[in-house]
């Protein structure tokens, strides 16, 4: 007897023919108290003792800043963090996106 046959919402975790719940976007304060992070200039100081000292630390932040820019929606400490990367890097890693600039 195959039970996943019998009772498809143990499957899914929902009635059979029900809709996934909708997701939505989180803000700000929610993002901070799901999932605190350490603070970004601790972060920013770890990641720079980590470069090599013979490497090109503009070059190292442009690959970091690509790095999050990737992931999409950014956490507002990552924003930070991207943010101190930027001045790093240089002119040319500065979004347009970026109201306060």
């Amino acid at each position: 007897m195959d039970s996943h046959k019998e009772i498809p919402e143990l499957i899914s975790g929902r009635p059979q023919g029900s809709d996934p719940p909708e997701v939505r976007p989180l803000d700000a304060a929610t993002m901070r108290a799901i999932s605190p992070l350490p603070p970004p200039e601790e972060v920013f100081i770890d990641w720079l003792m980590s470069v090599p000292h013979d490497a090109d630390l503009e070059a190292a932040a442009r690959r970091k800043i690509a790095l999050i820019d990737r992931c999409g929606s950014l956490h507002p400490d990552v924003f930070r963090l991207r943010t101190l990367l930027a001045v790093l890097a240089g002119t040319g890693a500065w979004p347009k996106h970026v109201p306060n600039l």
